[in-house]
């Protein structure tokens, strides 16, 4: 097996693995955001979840770009680029809610009754909802790009974008908790269907 097949298929198993975290750490997530619930261990569990999610989402993304190098126009490089800096940057944010804010809801509780997961905190305001632009913008445009050079299956990558689209939408606060917990699980069998359909590409210049 050479290195390029190699990346591509740990690629596409970081993409399963990515997509079946994300899809059950939101699933489980807790609707209310108390200083009890904060500070609980099923809190931490979650987000470790939620934050192994986000590394496979990482080296999957990688090894899609990888397997789409080819055929990849500017826009597509751009999608790459933006949805890894989302994954990152959303990272950092779900770093501060695992482990900063349980902390804080012990020592300070009225400071969680404020400020509930941490969002609305002086910076945070401002970066997770450019994390989030950058995270719709990012899939938006890979996954345009694959349907274009019909990379990869085109159910998957459908299902992915609709799954970007709803999730995006339902972390933008303007929705309530279940659109979250629908999109997680529809981006997370986009990213399934992702992985699946990399492993199952034997030939990168197809």
């Amino acid at each position: 097996m050479n290195i390029e097949k190699l990346t591509k298929n740990s690629g596409g198993v970081a993409h399963i693995f990515g997509g079946v975290f994300v899809a059950i750490a939101y699933t489980l997530h807790p609707h209310h955001q108390t200083p009890e619930i904060i500070s609980g261990q099923f809190w931490l569990i979650i987000h470790i979840l939620f934050a192994l999610s986000l590394i496979f989402g990482i080296f999957g993304l990688i090894g899609l770009y990888q397997l789409h190098l080819k055929k990849s126009r500017l826009s597509g490089f751009i999608g790459f680029l933006l949805a890894v800096s989302s994954l990152i940057g959303i990272f950092g944010l779900n770093y501060f809610e695992a482990f900063i804010n349980p902390v804080l809801a012990i020592e300070s509780p009225g400071f969680v009754d404020n400020y509930g997961a941490g969002t609305m905190i002086g910076l945070v305001t401002f970066l997770f909802p450019i994390s989030g632009a950058m995270f719709l913008f990012g899939y938006g445009l890979l996954c345009i790009d694959l349907l274009r050079a019909k990379t990869l299956n085109h159910q998957a990558v459908v299902l992915t974008i609709i799954g970007t689209f709803v999730f995006g939408l339902g972390l933008s606060g303007l929705f309530p908790m279940i659109v979250v917990k629908a999109g997680s699980v529809l981006f997370g069998a986009g990213l399934v269907g992702l992985g699946i359909a990399a492993i199952r590409k034997q030939d990168p210049g197809d």
